[in-house]
């Protein structure tokens, strides 16, 4: 999780980022540990079988296709970002090299913020999911798999809540003090005066 200024797509008139985050590293072990163990595997197959030239170029084609599979969910994780500003959270995700979906909710529209850590690595780990829930969305946002997802739920809640007594404020201040209302006189009809005859 960072924070401070940086550079995000459209970004608005005055606004400003107050946390960027990513998806944790953890979600690179399984990709790195995949290429690592068939390399092995193909080191140990030309150990024993010999290194003719056919395995050695399946060695070399397998290093190749290993390392530009590695590459690519490099560039899918670390291209996968979320930000939140002073005015609303922006979530990017890279669904494949050419791929992406980028959606944003403003923080006046959101009512719900939930922090979801499921299983022993998210806890060892220090990630999760943040779900946001907002005004009108039949889905909420979630940020999948986000390192200190619990600070960034937190620091979420905090501006929405910081948002709300603002706006609340401003709707306090439209009304102006209470002003009594004065209501008109009713009209009360009198007995006709009758004069005596003399």
């Amino acid at each position: 999780m960072e924070e401070g200024e940086q550079e995000f797509p459209e970004k608005r008139a005055n606004e400003k980022i107050i946390v960027s985050a990513g998806k944790h590293w953890y979600f690179l072990l399984l990709p790195a540990a995949k290429v690592f163990l068939g390399l092995v595997a193909v080191f140990i197959v030309l150990r024993f079988l010999g290194a003719s030239i056919y395995f050695t170029i399946a060695f070399f084609a397998w290093a190749a296709l290993g390392l530009t599979y590695f590459i690519i969910t490099y560039i899918i994780w670390a291209k996968s970002k979320y930000y939140m500003t002073d005015q609303r959270v922006i979530r990017e995700e890279q669904k494949s090299l050419f791929a992406k979906k980028v959606t944003e909710v403003d923080l006046a529209n959101i009512h719900t913020v939930t922090c979801e850590v499921t299983g022993a690595a998210s806890a060892a780990f220090n990630f999760g999911d943040v779900v946001l829930q907002s005004y009108g969305a039949p889905k909420p946002i979630i940020l999948k798999n986000v390192s200190r997802a619990k600070d960034i739920q937190k620091k979420v809640s905090q501006m929405v809540s910081e948002i709300a007594s603002e706006e609340q404020e401003e709707k306090e201040s439209k009304k102006g003090p209470d002003k009594k209302i004065k209501h008109p006189k009713k009209y009360i009809p009198r007995a006709p005066k009758i004069e005596d005859d003399e």
